[in-house]
């Protein structure tokens, strides 16, 4: 993340030195549907083979930002977003309850309950936007901090947390409401797949995409 903090702020510095143009400042609000799905492979049990375990989840979130931009005088504007403190990928803790595999120090005998939750935080998004008419076509580079939060058995192993990088692309139109400038937007971030091995070599991989609806209203000086 302070790689893509200090990117945005030499981006956006050496822009206003080279361009004549406005910064603008403010805070957007969307309706986001968060699709994820992911994969657990655990190492064999005493059946001698590894065992795969799948989840899907698709949950919709109200998702709120702050962003500071510099609209040069053609209307091509740099710009950089960040989403404030942190979410669950769902809004429940997935469970499962299975047969013990055996693993030595673990779950020898009888059943075990496994969880797994995730929450997301440090959404950060550089951006460049490029009007057509009133309208604008938007691109950037997103970054994300995934944490994981699986309940941890004995010699089970446990995952660390990453930094997922990814792209956003989107539609948007261009607007005013008295001093003020407004964007409404459609926006889309793919982020690379996640990928994690536990201290006992168990491994997840996971995909994670986030559909936006956007309004944004900011000030510009």
């Amino acid at each position: 993340m302070k790689k893509l903090l200090i990117t945005t702020i030499a981006t956006l510095a050496m822009t206003g030195v080279s361009y004549a143009g406005s910064f603008g400042i403010g805070a957007s609000g969307s309706y986001a549907l968060v699709d994820a799905t992911g994969t657990e492979t655990t190492g064999a049990g005493t059946n001698g083979t590894a065992n795969t375990h799948r989840d899907a989840v698709e949950e919709a979130a109200i998702i709120g930002s702050l962003f500071v931009d510099f609209e040069m005088d053609s209307g091509i504007t740099i710009g950089f977003s960040h989403v404030p403190g942190a979410a669950n990928v769902s809004d429940k803790t997935h469970s499962r309850t299975e047969t013990a595999e055996g693993v030595s120090g673990t779950d020898a005998t009888g059943s075990v309950t496994r969880t797994a939750d995730a929450e997301v935080e440090n959404f950060n998004t550089l951006y460049v936007e490029v009007p057509v008419g009133s309208a604008f076509i938007k691109g950037g580079f997103a970054q994300i901090d995934v944490n994981t939060k699986e309940n941890a058995i004995t010699s089970s192993g446990t995952y660390g947390n990453a930094t997922l990088d990814g792209y956003t692309v989107g539609l948007g139109m261009n607007g005013s409401l008295g001093g003020l400038f407004t964007k409404t937007s459609i926006e889309y971030t793919d982020f690379e797949d996640l990928s994690l091995s536990s201290t006992t070599n168990n491994k997840i991989t996971a995909d994670l995409d986030v559909l936006e609806f956007k309004i944004a209203v900011g000030k510009r000086f």
